[in-house]
């Protein structure tokens, strides 16, 4: 039986991972996710590696817009130009000669801005220099210990342990990332010295909830499916967030207290991370219903586990890698 949970109140595109998005009234969905979701990403020069906000967390003060309309499937020479403008006010199209310069000089460091490749481009998408627990702790501003990283799904976890990012995409884990008022409305009654904003988090869909209450609803999603338009979207596990939502944006200052609420009341998650299981147009002001999965579902009684297993294997591993380079 379907339920309805909410209204669709924000729908979010990110034309360039790691910069400010672009605010959408209608937004389609495909397999691949939101269309032109992530569609550019930033390369370092010397590794020959895609990095987003955990390296380079100055890309949270850009902003892009996308020259023309994306459609699906579009990779490489055919992903349409991005317009990106720097804090100063700077701006520059992606195909100028230019581009690579001016993003080098604003970053410090030697990068050019790349379109998304075809899956069959392994060399793209390849992990070049191995993060170990060390530097992890760093980028998620880790203090209090690593969070637990055991939601990623096997073949996602034996995907990341090799590539960047999945192949053919250039999102984190998962296609879409979801966020409701509830969860929103939780923190800041937790917290109310911190700044909690949507915008934070960077959101796909962001659902005004149609029960009002401090909750962390969408956690309770997890393993069901959402129909939203003429799409069907499965819930896939919640987000381990980085130091990404207490960085300084436009309009919102770094916040620590947002990073210290979280891992003292959420794990450190927040949100969920979907997929895609039917496409169609999804509009802002769209009903959402949630349907279950069946109670019966083995996900229920072994997900547990294997995300313990998961995680320990993912930090054992991110421990050797320090190891290695110790000796």
């Amino acid at each position: 039986m379907k339920i309805q949970i909410g209204t669709v109140k924000e729908l979010w595109r990110y034309p360039v991972k790691s910069m400010q998005g672009e605010l959408l009234q209608q937004a389609q969905i495909e397999k691949i996710g939101l269309i032109g979701d992530r569609s550019w990403a930033i390369r370092d020069e010397a590794t020959n590696e895609i990095n987003g906000v955990r390296k380079l967390p100055r890309l949270l003060n850009c902003t892009a817009r996308f020259e023309g309309q994306p459609l699906p499937g579009q990779t490489g020479s055919d992903v349409p130009a991005v317009q990106v403008q720097l804090p100063d006010g700077t701006l520059f199209l992606s195909r100028d000669q230019q581009s690579s310069k001016l993003l080098s000089a604003y970053l410090k460091k030697e990068v050019s801005l790349q379109p998304v490749q075809p899956k069959s481009d392994k060399e793209f998408y390849r992990l070049k220099t191995l993060t170990g627990e060390q530097a992890m702790k760093k980028q998620f501003d880790a203090r209090g210990g690593m969070p637990s990283l055991g939601s990623l799904s096997w073949s996602k976890m034996l995907e990341l342990g090799s590539y960047v990012t999945p192949r053919g995409s250039l999102y984190d884990v998962y296609p879409l990332h979801i966020l409701t008022s509830n969860s929103i409305a939780m923190l800041n009654s937790l917290e109310p010295e911190a700044d909690f904003q949507p915008r934070r988090f960077r959101p796909n869909i962001y659902i005004e909830s149609a029960q009002k209450s401090n909750n962390l609803d969408e956690f309770d999603w997890v393993g069901g499916a959402l129909f939203i338009g003429d799409t069907v979207i499965k819930c896939e596990s919640r987000t381990v967030r980085c130091s990404m939502p207490a960085q300084p944006q436009p309009g919102l200052e770094k916040d620590s207290k947002v990073l210290r609420t979280l891992e003292k009341h959420t794990e450190r998650h927040l949100g969920i991370n979907a997929s895609v299981l039917r496409g169609g147009c999804i509009r802002d002001g769209d009903p959402v219903f949630w349907k279950p999965e069946s109670r019966l579902s083995p996900r229920r009684y072994f997900q547990p586990v294997s995300d313990r297993i998961k995680n320990s294997l993912i930090q054992r591993g991110l421990k050797a890698i320090d190891d290695k380079a110790k000796s």
